[in-house]
C-alpha cells in the first residue's frame, strides 16, 4: 500500500487523527498492527474514544486582564464533570491555551477550535496537547470558542462569577466602554464593573431596542395579543404598547433597573458617571459567556 492508503486504513481502524496515524506508522515502519499498539500505548486511542462523550462542565479562561483593560483574551473550554473543571492540571492547560491564543498573531480575532488548530501549547501542536490532556484527565475535553479583545478607543470591563481561580470561572461577562480618555476611564473601572455584573445577573438580550432581533419583538406581540384576545379592540393597541415597552426595559441593558440601585437604570448611571468624572462614556458592546 502507499503511505496515504496506510494512513487511511489506520484512521478507519482506530478513528485517530491523520497526524497521529502518520506519526504512528513512521515510528513503526508502516506496520499497521504495531502502529495500533503504539497509539494505544500513547493513550491516543483511549482519548479518541472519549471524544464523543458529552461535555456539560468547564471554564471560561481569561488571559492578560491584570496587565490591561484594552488587550486580553477569553477561551471557553468544556469537560464532563465539575470535578475535572476544578482540577489544577485542567486549569493550568486552560491558562496556557488562552495565553497561546493571545500571543498568536496569525489567527482570527474570534472563532472555534478549527481556527486555532495550528497553534502550539507548551511546545506541542494543539491537537497533541489536547490528546495528552484527555488521556491524563480521563474525560473528554472540548475547546468551544475564543475571542481576543483589543481596542485603542475603548476599555473592556469584565466580571467573573463562580470562580475556580483568579483567571477561570463558569460565568463571564464583558462590556466595552468607548471613551475619550482611556487612562481616566480605567481609574473608575470599579464603578463600571457594576454594569458587567448587571450583564451576568440579568442576562439582557441586547444593549437597547435596536439591538434586539425584530422577530423577538414580533413574537412577543403575538403572545400578548393571544393573552388579551377577549379585550375590546379599542384597548388592545394601548395594552400591547405598554407591555412591549416593559419587555424592552426588562431585556435591554441600558434600560434595565440597576442591580445596585433599582430606582435608577443603567443608562442614567452611565450618564452620571460621565458627568461626575468629566468623561465621555458609551457602552457599545457586551458579551456573556456561560458554562
Amino acid at each position: 500500500m502507499s503511505s496515504m492508503e496506510l494512513i487511511k486504513k489506520l484512521r478507519d481502524t482506530t478513528g485517530s487523527g491523520m497526524l497521529d496515524c502518520k506519526k504512528a506508522l513512521a515510528e513503526n515502519n508502516d506496520d499497521i498492527d504495531a502502529a495500533i499498539k503504539w497509539l494505544r500505548e500513547k493513550g491516543i486511542l483511549k482519548a479518541q474514544k472519549k471524544q464523543n462523550r458529552e461535555t456539560n462542565e468547564g471554564v471560561i479562561s481569561l488571559y492578560n486582564h491584570g496587565a490591561s483593560f484594552t488587550n486580553f483574551t477569553l477561551c471557553k473550554i468544556k469537560c464532563e464533570t465539575d470535578f475535572v473543571a476544578k482540577n489544577e492540571i485542567f486549569l493550568s492547560f486552560a491558562n496556557d491555551l488562552t495565553k497561546a491564543i493571545h500571543d498568536s498573531e496569525n489567527i482570527k480575532t474570534s472563532g472555534s477550535f478549527e481556527d486555532i488548530s495550528s497553534i502550539y501549547v507548551n511546545g506541542k501542536e494543539l491537537n497533541s496537547a489536547l490528546t495528552d490532556l484527555i488521556s491524563k484527565i480521563g474525560e473528554n475535553i472540548q475547546i468551544i470558542s475564543y475571542k481576543k479583545y483589543h481596542s485603542q478607543n475603548s476599555i473592556f470591563i469584565n466580571y467573573m462569577h463562580n470562580k475556580y481561580n483568579s483567571s477561570c470561572s463558569k460565568i463571564f461577562s464583558v462590556i466595552e466602554v468607548n471613551t475619550n480618555d482611556i487612562n481616566k476611564a480605567s481609574e473608575i473601572a470599579d464603578k463600571l464593573k457594576v454594569i458587567a455584573m448587571q450583564v451576568s445577573a440579568m442576562k439582557p438580550m441586547g444593549l437597547n431596542e435596536e439591538s434586539i432581533d425584530p422577530r423577538v419583538l414580533d413574537d412577543e406581540r403575538d403572545i400578548i395579543l393571544k393573552q388579551i384576545e377577549n379585550t375590546p379592540n379599542d384597548k388592545k393597541e394601548q395594552i400591547v404598547k405598554g407591555k412591549i415597552n416593559k419587555f424592552i426595559k426588562e431585556n435591554t441593558l441600558m434600560e434595565q433597573a440597576l442591580i445596585t440601585d433599582p430606582k435608577n437604570n443603567v443608562s442614567n448611571y452611565v450618564s452620571e458617571l460621565s458627568k461626575s468624572n468629566k468623561l465621555e462614556l458609551n457602552i457599545i458592546s457586551m458579551d456573556l459567556y456561560t458554562i
